[in-house]
């Protein structure tokens, strides 16, 4: 078994629902095997934050075919600019995801803009994107987004 299996057996709940995988420092080839998994089929709860992922690492997750069921995702503090931010708004793999978490990553304009042009960004009701790198240019895309206007929880503050 790899390492990646061993956290998900340690650290899926019994339900298969979620996955608390917080500072765990998997890295990008990690999330990368990571997203390959059966088991996500399950998680709806996906927890990442402290892992060192980066654009790579999203991207995959992105990706995965078994991300399906997933409605919240935590990626804070994992070095992710606007190529994953980017992936994860056009992303067609997470019909479901409702909250998103990228709090202190390194999303700049074009992240941030992604995200406030993407028809899939109408479904969150908690999107947090606050200590990121974009400036007034993504602030007001995402303030002024149609897309997230619905938004009940929008984090967006720059500081």
């Amino acid at each position: 078994m790899s390492k990646i299996d061993d956290f998900i057996k340690e650290n899926l709940l019994e339900d298969g629902t979620i996955l608390h995988l917080r500072d765990k420092y998997i890295g990008i080839r990690g999330c990368m095997e990571l997203a390959t998994k059966e088991q996500l089929k399950t998680v709806v709860q996906l927890i990442v934050p402290g892992n060192q992922i980066a654009d790579e690492g999203l991207e995959a997750l992105a990706e995965s075919p078994y991300l399906g069921n997933l409605e919240v995702l935590n990626i804070n503090h994992n070095d992710i600019g606007d190529d994953g931010a980017v992936a994860l708004a056009n992303s067609q793999n997470l019909p479901k995801l409702k909250e998103v978490s990228m709090f202190g990553n390194v999303v700049g304009d074009v992240g941030a803009q992604a995200f406030a042009n993407s028809p899939t960004s109408k479904k969150y009701v908690k999107f947090d994107l606050y200590k990121n790198q974009y400036t007034e240019i993504g602030f007001k895309a995402l303030t002024e987004s149609e897309n997230l206007k619905n938004c009940e929880e929008l984090e967006v503050y720059r500081d």
